[in-house]
């Protein structure tokens, strides 16, 4: 979706799937910090509003997606530079920028992987 606005204020179905995980799994999210990537991360507002609080508080997270429309949306909406930023990246690429190699603690994505061709 080309139009980051309406999208955030539209996913619904998805912030009630991640609030269910996020529920599930509260105690083992709450002992992650360090520096973590949201993979598909959309306009941000997830990665906002239920990812983040989740985490323990030296947690930092790049929230990544394949659309610029997005990335400069969350940015512009959400980030911060101290604990939250947002990058462009297509995850299926075959040549993953060295900013990224080894650089992260933990990974997160929900439902994005099931949009890639070729995850590996």
């Amino acid at each position: 979706m080309e139009h980051p606005r309406i999208y955030s204020e539209l996913d619904k179905v998805q912030k009630n799937r991640i609030s269910y995980i996020i529920e599930e799994f509260s105690e083992d999210l709450m002992n992650i910090c360090g520096k973590c990537m949201d993979i598909g991360c959309g306009p941000g507002d997830i990665t906002k509003d239920f990812v983040l609080p989740s985490l323990d508080s030296n947690a930092q997270i790049i929230g990544t997606d394949i659309s610029e429309n997005m990335i400069k949306y969350a940015n512009k909406t959400f980030g911060d530079k101290k604990r939250l930023q947002f990058k462009i990246l297509d995850i299926e690429t075959k040549n993953l920028p060295k900013e990224y190699i080894s650089e992260f603690d933990h990974i997160f994505s929900f439902q994005t992987l099931q949009w890639c061709k070729n995850i590996r």
